[in-house]
């Protein structure tokens, strides 16, 4: 596993990673804009406040498209068992 330099929140940052450099440091540049959203949003909060707000953002995000990705399967799955319904002319 090799380590890729990264900057967030102005603070250098060497983060361990399998995937390729431009990914870690596009995740980096993802974190640092979404925490100066927040910066830019609120008042003055400290680094440790903002790093956990940027989590719970993300944590959101994520859950939100989990629960998506759930209801396309869902709805694929239902798709597909009314296919095989009308090929098998049920």
């Amino acid at each position: 596993m090799k380590g890729v330099n990264v900057q967030i929140m102005g603070q250098s940052l060497t983060v361990a990673s399998e995937a390729g450099d431009d990914w870690v440091k596009s995740l980096a540049e993802t974190v640092d804009e979404r925490i100066k959203d927040i910066r830019a949003g609120s008042q003055t909060i400290n680094s440790v406040n903002l790093a956990i707000l940027a989590a719970l953002n993300f944590a959101e995000e994520l859950e939100h498209l989990r629960r998506e990705h759930q209801e396309l399967v869902d709805r694929i799955a239902a798709m597909n068992k009314r296919l095989s319904a009308a090929i098998d002319g049920e």
